[in-house]
């Protein structure tokens, strides 16, 4: 009997020492599909009441509602007021002129993350300049965004001096495969609704079954990575001469208004930033993708900005999201990308 316990406390002990390691050398993305955790379930288990304040914001009835914050902040929706076009929270004037643009999708957006702490607003504080435009949309990627801003810009004769155009890495290359050449109707109209500002939860069966299926789906996340070794990864962007005419096009605009600072800023996913700094198929995928982006900004004079360095340099790089779940970025995250923008363009 002594033998029998002994063999299985051996068995256990190895078999924690084994995933302990795995998760120390490969992190790797928690196994939350394998365990069946939905985002707004680990949302719900995991909220701190200590964020709620963080994320309100007083709500009027002529504000446009993002019902985003079940499988984000876990407390509130992301609320805003439309401008004429549509957009988040500018003023009217800017579409005529401007200093500072800012396209991109939801990153761009600020998603989930109210007034004052999203990043336009992150980037006035910082620039102390308020002439920054954010004509962000969400969903998009690099073919609508260019086709919108050409539109948008050229029919109201918009000036402006720098375009920080983001590159979100997550999804941004489904909009080439797509929309290529595709035309677009644009409608930009503002519109309200009267949704509530506040997450109503559904209340989940189990709150600590679920926090014990994550510590489960956390502590298997570096086996999940070497599982995932040997899976085949094809290229994000199989047809690398959509992204190229896509910036070439955006070019030959910035370059008929005398546009010189142009940025690309490349946000990371989740994924990466889940994973140490190792050779993993995966990374590569990911790595190609943004060699591309850099390579096809660097060849049109856009400045690269490799978010992914940034971000993965951190200490914890997972906390920049909520609760270090696949979301869009909490206020820290979006906080960092402000520093970081203005960091460039505070000489410019």
């Amino acid at each position: 009997m002594k033998n029998i316990l002994f063999s299985i406390s051996s068995i256990i002990f190895f078999l924690l020492f084994f995933f302990t390691f795995l998760n120390f050398i490969f992190g790797g993305v928690p196994l939350f599909n394998l365990l069946n955790i939905k985002t707004s379930e680990a949302v719900f288990a995991l909220r701190d009441e200590k964020n709620k304040p963080d994320y309100e914001i007083q709500f009027e009835n002529n504000y446009y509602v993002d019902e985003c914050g079940k499988s984000e902040n876990g407390y509130y929706n992301l609320a805003f007021k439309k401008d004429n076009f549509g957009f988040r929270e500018n003023s009217n004037n800017l579409f005529y002129k401007t200093d500072i643009v800012i396209l991109g999708d939801s990153f761009g957006i600020s998603s989930c993350v109210n007034y004052p702490n999203d990043i336009s607003t992150k980037l006035k504080e910082k620039l102390d300049n308020d002439n920054i435009l954010n004509i962000s949309v969400g969903g998009t990627g690099p073919f609508y965004q260019k086709e919108m801003i050409i539109n948008l810009f050229e029919k109201n004769k918009t000036e402006f001096k720098t375009l920080i155009w983001l590159f979100y890495e997550g999804n941004d290359h489904e909009d080439l495969k797509k929309n290529f050449d595709k035309k677009i109707d644009f409608d930009f109209k503002r519109s309200n609704n009267d949704l509530d500002i506040e997450v109503k939860y559904v209340s989940f069966p189990n709150k600590y079954w679920i926090k014990i299926k994550l510590i489960v789906a956390n502590y298997l996340r570096g086996f999940g990575t070497i599982a995932k070794y040997f899976k085949v990864y094809p290229d994000l962007l199989p047809n690398k001469l959509d992204y190229e005419n896509v910036v070439s096009d955006m070019n030959d605009f910035l370059s008929k208004k005398n546009i010189e600072n142009k940025i690309i800023f490349y946000i990371p996913k989740y994924t990466r930033l889940a994973h140490k700094k190792i050779s993993h198929p995966q990374l590569k995928q990911l790595d190609n993708l943004k060699n591309l982006v850099e390579e096809i900004s660097t060849k049109y004079g856009f400045e690269f900005i490799d978010g992914s360095k940034i971000y993965h340099g951190r200490k914890n790089p997972l906390n920049v999201f909520h609760y270090n779940l696949p979301t869009h970025f909490n206020i820290d995250g979006y906080d960092l990308l402000a520093q970081e923008l203005s960091k460039i363009l505070i000489n410019k």
